[in-house]
């Protein structure tokens, strides 16, 4: 069974070519605000904060029950995994339609002065709601799918499948080889479509617009990034499967990568300027 469905769609660009938030509050399911404010609370009450965002398809609108999670943005000075661990486990325990809940710390102060590319300040501008606290966004540039935004995603691309080999080595935990396997898939799935963002200014989190264009551009690779999908949406528990992809095509992709950026960033600058 074909277990890829046409699902996702492009982010819009306005007039000038910058990439539109379309988040909102009114396009939330009610089942999802509960959940929210839920995880405010709990936010809130463990450690000093100024502002949560909720990035993703349920700001979207396009939360599905069961299938997404809850992804927030903390803008704190206090990084603190344990309270994300807690937050996911009370959440997926009290609003069983949420799939799991990811949180990112991120310092305020970071954004202050904002004249190179990174990721964090791209999803608070393109995709993130303000559900506490100061809403920064406007204080942040605006952001075009241009040569910034593919090179975060592809000078990271060996680093990761690097990390995803070490992790799958000698591992038997069949839960934690197949969140490697979503986890890496997908970030292949998307560095695939910066390979080609430099043509199609387009962008996307969404993993099937983003296989569909690449696959547009290199047919003769659709069947490997397919597989890549798939392996993203229906991941593998088995290491020597993994790893063969990554040793196969995961190798292409990192020397499609290298030669992206010897056209476009010889000097390996890990963060360009935004335009």
């Amino acid at each position: 069974m074909d277990m890829i469905k046409p699902l996702g769609s492009f982010y819009r660009v306005d007039d000038e070519g910058y990439l539109v938030n379309d988040t909102s509050w009114e396009k939330i399911d009610r089942n999802y605000r509960n959940a929210i404010n839920r995880a405010v609370e709990i936010l809130t009450l463990a450690i000093p904060i100024s502002s949560i965002y909720l990035r993703g398809s349920v700001p979207k609108g396009n939360g599905i029950e069961g299938i997404s999670d809850l992804d927030f943005i903390v803008l704190t000075d206090q990084d603190n995994e344990k309270v994300a661990e807690l937050l996911n486990q009370k959440l997926t325990h009290e609003f069983p339609w949420v799939s799991g809940c990811e949180v990112s710390f991120f310092s305020h102060r970071k954004l202050e002065k904002l004249t190179r590319f990174s990721i964090i300040p791209f999803m608070l501008k393109t995709s993130s709601l303000c559900v506490y606290g100061n809403d920064v966004a406007n204080g942040i540039p605006n952001f075009k799918p241009d040569r910034a935004l593919a090179n975060d995603h592809l000078i990271q691309l060996p680093k990761h499948i690097n990390q995803a080999k070490k992790e799958l080595l000698g591992n038997e935990d069949v839960e934690d080889i197949a969140d490697c396997c979503t986890w890496i898939m997908k970030i292949i799935v998307r560095s695939g479509l910066a390979l080609v963002m430099e043509q199609k200014p387009m962008y996307t989190r969404d993993l099937y617009p983003a296989y569909a264009l690449f696959s547009a551009y290199y047919s003769q690779k659709e069947q490997e990034m397919k597989q890549a999908i798939t392996y993203a949406i229906v991941p593998s528990k088995s290491t020597d499967e993994i790893t063969r992809f990554l040793n196969g095509f995961g190798e292409w992709m990192i020397q499609e990568s290298n030669q992206w950026l010897d056209q476009y960033n010889p000097s390996r600058v890990p963060y360009m300027p935004i335009t």
